[in-house]
């Protein structure tokens, strides 16, 4: 399952890159001796040299150990939803649940989420 999520969630980090849509990774930056550097660059980027490449795998593991924490109905909506792109009613129609479940299940994922990767986003800036 580690290689799998990790696949798609760099395609849907690419994918929204690609479509220059607004990404709240945009705003997540920390400056190093090279000046400001996006976080979202750091994930992405084909460049690598060891600190971002460590950067880069810590950003993996924290993700896939906070959605391992997750209890398994809440972590599979936020990976349907969010990293497989399918809409809630999708959702319902393959699990049988209603969809205002699915939405609140993902809404205790994403706090989850957010909570865990701002602590990472914490030591990035410490960095």
């Amino acid at each position: 399952m580690n290689a799998w999520l990790h696949r798609v969630a760099r395609n849907k980090i690419i994918d929204k890159y690609r479509k220059k849509t607004s990404v709240l990774l945009d705003d997540l930056t920390y400056e190093d001796e090279e000046g400001v550097v996006g976080i979202k660059d750091i994930l992405i980027t084909g460049d690598s040299n060891p600190e971002t490449e460590y950067l880069r795998q810590l950003f993996w593991e924290q993700l896939k150990e906070a959605l391992d924490e997750l209890p398994e109905n809440q972590r599979n909506v936020f990976i349907w939803n969010e990293l497989e792109e399918r809409t809630f009613q999708e959702i319902s129609g393959t699990t049988g649940e209603n969809i205002k479940t699915l939405i609140s299940r993902k809404g205790y994922a994403v706090k989850h989420l957010r909570k865990k990767l701002e602590n990472l986003y914490e030591d990035f800036m410490n960095y």
